[in-house]
């Protein structure tokens, strides 16, 4: 058996399906194949990181090295499942980055340090640790947040290290143990509720949506790095407001997706893990995403609901294509030249048009199905003006990608998809008499 899938065991990534998904229920085949795919490379790169870590981390991670393979083993889906934990996957991702972003080694440097004992929890929690044995991290006590305890283990301050096993994490100081608390998370805090001395626990995810966590803790080292040029860099930041407000409007805006996109939905369920608070703005709405950070998605908060779900279909677009783009090549000249974007103020190279008109076509046809379901939301002036700079925009976009675009492939079967959607949004367009030519200020 492979130390993790082979390329060949999980299909191609063709471009196909990856734009609005079958809504007629089943799995979202597509999407399924380029996640795991993507989690089977991460895996690889783990096991092959070892020349790029400072010496003195070398013969611990040769002896995680050796757990991870014997985990593939026992269970290959549960260990390539520890790889979607953003504390062990983006840092893992943007060591790759180190040797071009000077700015950013120290930040790179102290995440890719923290991700092996996340990832010892991420495997401790899913009982793929050996039974018997325990796994000692003497490189200080850091930390520990995952989803599935809700929040952020905090060792004692003066603890040197952490000693994990598939039923209890220690925390030590030198060979002694001080502190102690079970594995699973339901016996871990009732214990945390009891003791006072040992471990402390910091809630930091609050479910929403049934399918992903509004997360109080990043650990994107790289998140301060912001190529929009209206924005200065994503930190967690609850503007003021309560975790409560935030996943309030966000389950609102969940709901809507459920309904009116229920193919788009299901994808959600496979790949969004969290969504990370970056302040709030009642007057223009700023999100984003990064290829490094699958599965998490910056939003600001905004009182308008669209507002809201159009930004969650917008950054999870991103996120798919992002994740199908680690095994496929959608463009030949994907960098260069610079263009006239439809959706930002600066000149995009066209592999940002993709992504623009690829988000945006969705959150289309979102008003669409809004509308003709005569959703009261539909019935709101901005509704219908909305929907239309936002045709106009997408039209815009797959015009200049029809003119320059040097597709593969992979490439051609996406944007495929993409035309079919825009046909059917400019002939509804054009049955209802509107002008299907952009204005003067998305020309501008």
């Amino acid at each position: 058996m492979n130390e993790t899938p082979a390329r060949s065991d999980l299909g191609q990534v063709t471009g196909r399906g990856l734009v609005l998904p079958d809504d007629a229920g089943g799995p979202p085949r597509a999407l399924a194949v380029a996640y795991t795919r993507y989690l089977a490379a991460a895996c690889r790169r783990f096991l092959a990181i070892e020349a790029e870590l400072p010496a003195a981390r070398r013969p611990v991670h040769g002896r995680i090295a050796g757990l991870v393979r014997q985990a593939l083993q026992r269970d290959q889906a549960q260990m390539l499942a520890c790889f979607t934990a953003p504390a062990v996957g983006t840092p893992l991702q943007c060591l790759a980055l180190r040797p071009e972003m000077d700015a950013y080694r120290v930040r790179i440097d102290g995440a890719v340090g923290a991700m092996m004992p996340h990832l010892l929890l991420e495997m401790a929690l899913r009982r793929l640790l050996p039974d018997g044995q325990a796994v000692l991290w003497e490189h200080a006590a850091p930390r520990l947040a995952s989803v599935a305890i809700g929040g952020e283990l905090i060792p004692p301050a003066y603890a040197t290290g952490l000693r994990f096993s598939t039923d209890y994490l220690a925390a030590m100081e030198g060979d002694a143990e001080v502190a102690r608390v079970p594995v699973d998370p339901e016996a871990m805090h009732q214990v945390l509720a009891e003791e006072s001395g040992g471990f402390r626990f910091a809630r930091r995810f609050w479910s929403t949506g049934t399918i992903s966590w509004l997360a109080t803790i990043d650990h994107n080292p790289i998140a301060a790095f912001e190529a929009h040029p209206d924005k200065a860099g994503n930190h967690v930041d609850l503007g003021g407001h309560p975790e409560e407000k935030w996943v309030g409007i966000l389950d609102e805006a969940f709901a809507l997706v459920e309904r009116f996109m229920p193919g788009e939905f299901a994808e959600m369920e496979v790949l969004l893990q969290e969504i990370v608070p970056v302040g709030c703005d009642d007057e223009r709405h700023l999100s984003a995403s990064y290829r490094e950070a699958v599965g998490t998605i910056y939003l600001t908060l905004h009182p308008n609901l669209m507002t809201m779900t159009e930004a969650i279909i917008h950054e999870f677009q991103h996120n798919k294509f992002n994740v199908s783009a680690y095994s496929a090549d959608y463009l030949v000249n994907a960098f260069h030249p610079l263009y006239k974007s439809p959706v930002r103020p600066d000149p995009r190279p066209l592999w940002g048009i993709v992504l623009a008109v690829h988000a945006f076509l969705p959150v289309a046809e979102l008003y669409r199905r809004m509308r003709d379901a005569r959703h009261p939301w539909a019935a709101r002036p901005d509704f219908e003006r909305r929907m239309s700079e936002v045709d106009l925009k997408n039209h815009e976009g797959m015009e200049m990608l029809r003119a320059n675009a040097q597709f593969t492939p992979a490439g051609r079967a996406m944007f495929d998809e993409l035309e079919q959607l825009e046909r059917r949004h400019l002939g509804d367009r054009a049955a209802r008499g509107l002008d299907n030519q952009p204005t003067a200020s998305h020309l501008a």
